[in-house]
């Protein structure tokens, strides 16, 4: 096989022509078409050969450097799936973080709102307390009223006694 062209003679007839009044845009255009058409029928049933068929073996230093070249390949791209991994999980812990502050805002302020109702509610009673109208007094030792102890009954220390007996021990540990 030779891989040198060979000169290309033309079978086919000439297309049609323009007068010679024609434009020279026209006759490049027709100049351009007549001559692929040409070189596509005389390429039909020609088989195409590689230039270069002598494979040289890539050099060591060469294949050293494309694998380095595709390993920084993957490093970059890992590098910025988790750097975009870890911005959006710091802006979304941000967001969350902004939420639950405002949250403990409001907790915090309704807190104090409920301590003060709750002190002007105790305000209010010990006003209303300490108006004749009421008929509350003022405890003394004269109006206390002082309770005996109650007995205890004996059911109930009958029934403690029957369960409150010690339970066997076991003889091996449960655990250690």
């Amino acid at each position: 096989m030779n891989a040198v062209p060979r000169p290309f003679v033309s079978t086919q007839q000439p297309r049609y022509r323009r007068p010679a009044a024609s434009s020279r845009l026209g006759e490049t255009r027709l100049r351009a078409s007549t001559r692929v058409t040409s070189i596509s029928s005389a390429v039909v049933g020609q088989k195409v050969t590689r230039l270069n068929s002598s494979r040289r073996p890539t050099p060591i230093w060469l294949q050293t450097l494309l694998l380095m070249q595709r390993g920084s390949d993957i490093l970059a791209f890992v590098l910025v799936g988790a750097t975009l991994t870890i911005y959006s999980w710091t802006v979304y812990n941000q967001q969350q973080w902004g939420q639950e502050y405002r949250k403990l805002e409001t907790l915090q302020r309704n807190e104090r709102e409920l301590t003060k109702t709750n002190e002007v509610m105790k305000n209010q009673l010990a006003q209303q307390a300490e108006s004749p109208a009421t008929g509350l007094i003022n405890p003394t030792q004269a109006n206390t009223i002082i309770l005996p102890p109650a007995t205890e009954s004996q059911p109930y220390r009958a029934s403690l006694k029957k369960t409150s007996k010690p339970e066997p021990m076991a003889k091996t540990p449960l655990g250690y």
